[in-house]
């Protein structure tokens, strides 16, 4: 989901919880179990573990012009324990009518947020059960979760919900809970009939009412959590158009966007991409997930995109908007994540989308200042950490941090990508890991694993850099070039202590006069000599061309052969971990020259000759400290200090 604006930020109170509403930032916004250290938070009453949800059917009232709500909610789950206690997640600003379990009346007790009813006989293990429950009311104007508004532009009135993270329970009886997935939905909307409800799956039925109203009957046989169950009403104009991916029926791609010719003609360009987005990501992550029902967009004046399933809620037809939201269909709403911790599921894929769309529909260059642009607001967060830590958990400002889960979450993809170098292999594993976990909830653990699996790597140092680690490399380069070979000492160092060491594949693209190469080398410790066979002379050297790795920029600098000010000899890099670079003036290159390492107290370590011109030394049993390193020819003699550490 991506959101443009700001609102106001409140807290729901459940027991045991305290949760938080969902938005800020001003480019996006959008339980949990820490796979990583074990821990649980409940964004729910644990009472709700106790059944599954299998079936929800919405039959609402509802208006253009105002958020009430007036309907009931069906819902048919199973037992998984002997259920003595049903409990729903529903606001207290609703008012409930009447209440049955198994069509007989219940009086629950609704506080808190909740409605809880204490069963006079239990529901035994494995037995099906129907609740239904007579509601009405507006919602809490401060939730998010229902929003009306007036389009000045178009000047149309316009309602819509939005209930990602927490904000279902504001407009319908619900379980909040991210990996009890419900099996089907069917979704009846009556509004006045010079309007239009937008919602999930097919529209099944149109039904003309009395009083000039009209239900919209909206069915979907496709798993959905339950914060992607939606609407949204306006008088709209139904724009339909079809894709065609490689082994499909056509698909329906329905749009409704207010009724007014210029409505229609200043958007369907940007809409019509939606069929280039539709066959591109099946190609590439495997066919649209929803493809027996539909893809679509209801406009509204929402200040970005929320991904409703097989509907899309936004607020304009952007490039890389309507990319994103359609990339949740596979990443989010196929697959979601099974913790708000793990966002990075739902959220770091769809953003690669966009990038995904720029690099295969428009140009290379678009994809690259789009990576450009996403490693810059990283850099910002140098300390960043793209896993939601525990402590971080309830705090949706963190948990939809822009520069972390949206664009370092991309980035750390296309960095994997670069890692396991080789495009059709890099697709087809995530295709095999969307359909291992399609229709369900996944960590970013599980994506891990299934990557492993595909791809025979070892991802677990890659994990702990990238996903869970913080921050991100420097990479200080100091080379010479003697006769045909390159000596190149990368010293890497990183934006946070928490991560020390990034160990992956780095390019370096070598210059020359008229033409150019690239290496790819891979860095294992913080401080490392590659020597390299190149012929021709160098004129310059850039790390990571091609923006694979989120990285600050750091020193390049030759240590030529030394001049006459630098008399007999240079050497790099220093401080060292464990091995220097002696490089010599040219003009003792054919001379003897006697090499000395000492102490601060005068104690010499080391003392060998060497003809040499450029002389690596390996100092692996030194002690870390202060040294000195002496050269001496038969006339002359100089020393310079260097640090091991």
């Amino acid at each position: 989901m991506q959101i443009y604006k700001k609102l106001i930020f409140f807290f729901i109170i459940y027991i045991p919880l305290n949760s938080f509403a969902q938005f800020a930032e001003p480019d996006a916004f959008k339980s949990s179990l820490n796979t990583k250290n074990k821990k649980i938070v409940l964004y729910y009453n644990k009472q709700l573990n106790k059944y599954d949800l299998h079936f929800v059917k919405l039959n609402l009232s509802i208006s253009d012009a105002s958020t009430f709500i007036s309907g009931n909610a069906i819902l048919l789950a199973k037992a998984i324990v002997n259920l003595d206690t049903l409990i729903l997640n529903f606001s207290n600003y609703m008012t409930i009518d009447s209440m049955f379990i198994n069509e007989s009346k219940v009086i629950p007790i609704h506080s808190n947020n909740e409605i809880q009813y204490i069963l006079k006989t239990p529901i035994n293990d494995q037995v099906e059960f129907s609740v239904q429950v007579f509601y009405h009311g507006t919602p809490d104007p401060y939730g998010g979760g229902v929003t009306y508004a007036y389009d000045t532009n178009w000047k149309k009135n316009v309602s819509w919900t939005l209930s990602e993270s927490f904000h279902a329970y504001e407009w319908w009886p619900c379980k909040q809970v991210l990996s009890d997935k419900i099996d089907s939905t069917h979704i009846y909307l009556t509004c006045d009939n010079d309007c239009k409800a937008g919602s999930n799956g097919l529209l099944t039925n149109i039904v003309d009412l009395p009083n000039n109203k009209t239900r919209y009957e909206w069915k979907s046989n496709y798993p959905i959590n339950y914060y992607l169950i939606s609407y949204a009403v306006s008088e709209y104009q139904d724009y339909s158009i079809y894709a065609n991916p490689n082994g499909s029926n056509p698909i329906l791609i329905q749009n409704y966007i207010y009724n007014t010719n210029n409505c229609l003609n200043q958007f369907k360009d940007d809409i019509d991409n939606t069929i280039g987005f539709i066959e591109l990501f099946s190609d590439k992550f495997g066919l649209y997930p929803f493809a027996n029902e539909k893809y679509g967009h209801c406009l509204t004046k929402l200040g970005g995109g929320m991904e409703h399933q097989t509907m899309t809620t936004l607020g304009s037809f952007g490039y890389t908007l309507v990319a994103h939201e359609l990339g949740h269909m596979w990443f989010g709403d196929y697959v979601t994540c099974a913790t708000w911790q793990d966002i990075w599921i739902n959220e770091g894929f769809a953003s690669y989308s966009e990038y995904v769309a720029l690099e295969n529909l428009q140009s290379k260059l678009s994809a690259q200042e789009w990576m450009s642009d996403a490693h810059n607001r990283v850099v910002n967060q140098s300390t960043g950490s793209v896993y939601v830590p525990f402590e971080d958990a309830n705090n949706e400002n963190r948990i939809f941090n822009y520069s972390l889960t949206y664009k370092k979450g991309a980035a750390i993809i296309h960095t994997l990508r670069h890692e396991i170098n080789n495009d059709n292999l890099f697709f087809s594993a995530i295709q095999e890991y969307l359909t291992e976990y399609g229709n369900s909830v996944a960590t970013g653990d599980n994506f891990k694993e299934s990557i492993e699996e595909k791809t025979s790597l070892d991802l677990d140092s890659f994990f702990d850099q990238w996903y869970y680690g913080q921050g991100f490399p420097q990479f200080n380069i100091e080379y010479n070039q003697l006769n045909d070979t390159l000596f190149l000492n990368v010293i890497e160092s990183t934006s946070s202590a928490q991560t020390p060491l990034f160990q992956l594949y780095v390019d370096y693209k070598l210059s020359f006069s008229g033409s150019d190469t690239t290496l790819r080398l891979y860095q294992s410790q913080n401080n490392e000599t590659f020597k390299i066979p190149i012929s021709n002379t160098i004129t310059n050297i850039s790390v990571d061309p091609e923006n694979w790795i989120v990285n600050s920029i750091g020193t390049i600098k030759r240590v030529g052969n030394p001049d006459e000010t630098d008399k007999l000899f240079n050497f790099y890099p220093n401080p060292t971990a464990n091995e220097l670079n002696l490089v010599f003036n040219s003009n003792y290159n054919d001379k003897e020259k006697k090499i000395e390492i000492v102490d601060l107290n005068g104690r010499i370590l080391f003392s060998f000759t060497t003809y040499d011109t450029i002389l690596p030394l390996s100092f692996d049993t030194l002690s870390n400290g202060l040294y000195i390193i002496k050269v001496s020819t038969s006339n002359k003699t100089f020393s310079k200090r260097f640090l091991k550490q």
